[in-house]
């Protein structure tokens, strides 16, 4: 009788540890950002002319969801070049992405969506290049792209993924610019 008990315990354990499992399927994915996760409203911005999947394409794909770009009528918005803040770039960047979201959701989310906001690469890059301005422009940056996060919450938004900024300083524009100004120096 006890090893009965014992296997009904587990059982129910087992069962009671798989229910939330369940809860981790989404109903839909929306994207803001710029080129590291645009699948199309500016162009493919990777140099493998689209062979492999992004890595919101491979998100989408695994939890079978659609995910096209907005110019499409689609829910990624991410664009090539984006910045988090219109000074830096008014014809893309986040802040309008989460507006049109908003504009086409009628400002409510889907709470079992999956949401992610992942921008800032671009804005270092501005950063870096107006050393005197830096400070300001990350910033800026930082405290639109946490607005910008606010406001998806705000929409009622049940999971937010904010990846960290990409490390330019492995870029080749950026190395590049390196190398110009150390030979410009000498």
């Amino acid at each position: 009788m006890t090893q009965k008990r014992t296997l009904l315990k587990y059982g129910i354990l087992s069962l009671a540890l798989a229910a939330p499992l369940s809860a981790c399927a989404f109903d839909s994915l929306t994207v803001i950002g710029d080129s590291l996760s645009d699948t199309g409203n500016n162009g493919r911005w990777t140099w493998d002319s689209g062979q492999n999947k992004l890595y919101d394409e491979q998100l989408a794909e695994r939890y079978g969801l659609e995910l096209s770009p907005s110019s499409n009528g689609g829910s990624n918005y991410a664009a090539g070049g984006a910045t988090a803040t219109p000074e830096l770039n008014p014809q893309d960047n986040t802040a309008d992405q989460v507006r049109q979201w908003l504009a086409k959701t009628g400002g409510k989310a889907d709470h079992n969506g999956l949401y992610i906001h992942w921008v800032g690469g671009n804005d270092l890059a501005a950063a870096i290049a107006q050393p005197t301005m830096a400070q300001q422009i990350a910033g800026n940056s930082a405290t639109s792209a946490a607005a910008q996060v606010g406001l998806l919450l705000d929409a009622g938004a049940g999971l937010v993924v904010v990846p960290n900024v990409p490390d330019i300083s492995a870029t080749p524009m950026l190395l590049e610019a390196v190398i110009t100004a150390g030979l410009g120096a000498a």
